[in-house]
């Protein structure tokens, strides 16, 4: 389950104030009916080992192997129907539409839903969903605007934020899991034009944000970083802002320190099924 795909040389990081430079977009394709839709993606400490999720059910498992630091296959591909509470794959798509992912210390998985919005945890790809607690105030996310950015800090303790506002539209809620309840944990401030999709902690306790626009013609991305201490965000900082057209749909993040010590940035997009549009992993890293 080798795929073949397109490597892009090194290039230019782009608008002249972004502080992430680009390493590698790589094209990834399969030929497997399960192929595609990706919007969730968790690496390994090393950054070799994926696992990734689709927005029709599947988690997937490889291993990204590079050439001098760019991304240049995925080997090893593997899918895992993710599964119910009950151990049955939903046969509507409304109820299997997987959307975040957070990968815990002790190798479980958390994912976020759209379609009916809910989180379940899971033991490992394939396993039986276990439900998770829930907040009757999240029932009011739209149907195609729920928790599709999720992220786990170094203590373990999981962080959700909306596609869609909830309330003011001028800034994102982060809510979090404390003592089996969901809280209010802060506010990041938001641009009309961006969507938070995904979001990961990096290895240096920062929350990293992957934000995503549509103009009816092509994505437009932005990742900023941010410091978080208790229930307080500070030190605001703009890492990459791309116009239409430079990259696809991206809408998973995973963030990790490679061998000459920088932070990275790994995106995966979402195709959406369409031919017109590519499964790209993209990479960028943080200069020391």
């Amino acid at each position: 389950m080798l795929s073949v795909g397109v490597l892009a040389s090194h290039s230019k990081s782009g608008a002249p104030d972004d502080l992430a430079e680009h390493v590698s977009t790589y094209t990834w394709r399969l030929h497997d009916g399960w192929f595609g839709g990706f919007s969730g993606i968790e690496l390994s400490r090393d950054g070799r080992e994926m696992v990734a999720i689709s927005d029709r059910g599947m988690f997937v498992t490889g291993t990204l192997r590079r050439n001098d630091g760019a991304v240049s296959s995925v080997e090893d591909a593997e899918a895992f129907r993710v599964l119910d509470t009950t151990g049955t794959f939903p046969k509507k798509a409304g109820l299997r539409d997987s959307e975040g992912l957070v990968l815990q210390t002790d190798g479980k998985l958390v994912v976020s839903f759209e379609g009916k919005h809910r989180l379940n945890r899971f033991a490992q790809p394939g396993a039986k969903a276990q439900g998770m607690p829930w907040r009757k105030a999240f029932n009011r996310m739209k149907v195609n605007g729920g928790f599709e950015a999720l992220a786990i800090n170094n203590w373990g303790k999981i962080f959700a934020i909306p596609e869609q506002p909830l309330g003011d539209a001028s800034v994102a809620q982060v809510f979090t899991l404390k003592k089996g309840q969901w809280k209010k944990a802060f506010t990041l401030p938001r641009e009309k034009q961006f969507q938070p999709v995904g979001a990961d902690f990096g290895p240096d306790g920062r929350l990293y944000l992957l934000e995503r626009g549509f103009n009816g013609l092509g994505f437009r991305v932005r990742v900023r970083s941010f410091a978080v201490e208790r229930n307080t965000v500070s030190d605001e900082k703009l890492l990459l802002r791309k116009g239409i057209g430079i990259h696809d749909n991206l809408e998973g993040l995973a963030v990790w320190r490679d061998d000459l010590g920088r932070i990275r940035l790994t995106m995966i997009s979402d195709d959406n099924f369409r031919l017109i549009q590519r499964t790209e992993i993209v990479e960028y890293a943080i200069p020391q």
